[in-house]
């Protein structure tokens, strides 16, 4: 799968505790870096709010799933751009369609 463009929103509610960041395209394990960044950013500008990421308008890779799921489990985030993490209170909206891989079979060549 190629790295594709993602399509985010942030929203801001009027009383400033909590972003909706809704996400269009397909998330990939490639391309979550982009939303991290997004995400971090939201968390720079007010960081006592939660971050909702809302994926009811994406797909999303199982590999790219089970990241986010377990980045809202520790309530950390990556940074996208080094291996720094921020605290956050992060929820999702689970995507209508997770993207199941094929595991890659290693061919391997016998020596006789």
């Amino acid at each position: 799968m190629r790295n594709p463009r993602l399509k985010v929103t942030v929203r801001i509610d009027e009383n400033l505790r909590k972003s909706r960041i809704e996400v269009h395209g397909v998330v990939t394990a490639a391309n979550i870096r982009a939303l991290y960044v997004v995400c971090r950013r939201a968390t720079i500008k007010l960081p006592s709010h939660e971050i909702v990421i809302d994926l009811a308008h994406a797909r999303v890779s199982a590999a790219a799933m089970d990241e986010l799921r377990e980045r809202a489990r520790l309530s950390l985030l990556h940074s996208g751009i080094d291996a720094s993490e921020t605290p956050c209170r992060l929820s999702i909206v689970d995507p209508p369609t997770i993207i199941k891989t094929k595991p890659t079979i290693m061919k391997t060549k016998e020596h006789v």
